[in-house]
């Protein structure tokens, strides 16, 4: 497909967004680049009981059935294991009865989406516990997220080694691994987000970035957990 007939393709797209990477579960719709609609929920629930009832209120709320929906982009992690396995399921199953498209994002990729039109480079960090993080390294360019690195680290190493890169003075560092080893954070020689930046938002998503990729299907999905969960670490 030419460029330009997939630009005009995706004009009209409309996209279901979800992320149940974190403790949160959240969908979106865009129609093209325009955010339509979004829900995000942050409760004890599991994402198994509570990933259904949020993507049927973002449904509702743009006044949509599943089957007007176009394509779908879904985390492929890394973070929650079996968060990740749900919102693959889920998106593996609206997909398969019409073949239709699947696009994936990294967790890192949707905190730094958040990040709007930052001048600087942007830095997020997810806890991969026991002091390492999944992060991922990105810029802005053309209103489009542009990715530099995504790879898993200790956290106090990404930041001395960051720190001593000419040019990252005013990088922006985001993500709970920046709550949860503050000591480690107050290193960093940057700026630090907000934390209110840290909780993931699908509505977030520089979906324009995404629809850049070949898109998978219901049956090349799949997650990318960057590295073996820790059960599997201690066999």
């Amino acid at each position: 497909m030419s460029s330009f007939s997939k630009k005009r393709k995706q004009e009209n797209m409309k996209t279901l967004i979800i992320d149940t990477s974190s403790a949160s579960a959240s969908a979106a719709i865009f129609e093209s680049n325009q955010l339509l609609g979004e829900v995000t929920v942050h409760t004890a629930l599991t994402h198994s009981q509570k990933l259904m009832p949020v993507v049927d209120a973002v449904l509702k709320q743009t006044e949509l059935s599943i089957n007007e929906i176009d394509a779908y982009a879904v985390c492929e992690g890394p973070g929650s294991f079996t968060g990740v396995r749900i919102g693959l399921a889920a998106v593996k199953g609206f997909a398969l009865p019409s073949d239709k498209p699947i696009y994936t994002y990294s967790s890192m990729m949707l905190l730094a989406s958040g990040v709007k039109a930052y001048p600087h480079h942007i830095i997020a960090v997810i806890d991969a516990k026991r002091s390492d993080v999944y992060y991922g390294i990105y810029h802005w360019e053309d209103e489009k997220l542009i990715t530099i690195e995504e790879n898993v680290d200790g956290f106090e190493a990404l930041i001395e080694r960051l720190n001593d890169v000419k040019g990252y003075e005013a990088a922006i560092l985001i993500g709970d691994a920046t709550q949860n080893y503050p000591e480690i954070a107050d290193q960093w020689r940057g700026v630090l987000a907000d934390q209110s930046l840290s909780i993931p938002r699908s509505g977030n998503l520089n979906l324009a970035s995404i629809l850049e990729k070949n898109a998978d299907n219901a049956f090349t999905a799949k997650a990318n957990y960057m590295r073996k969960s820790q059960a599997e670490r201690d066999r």
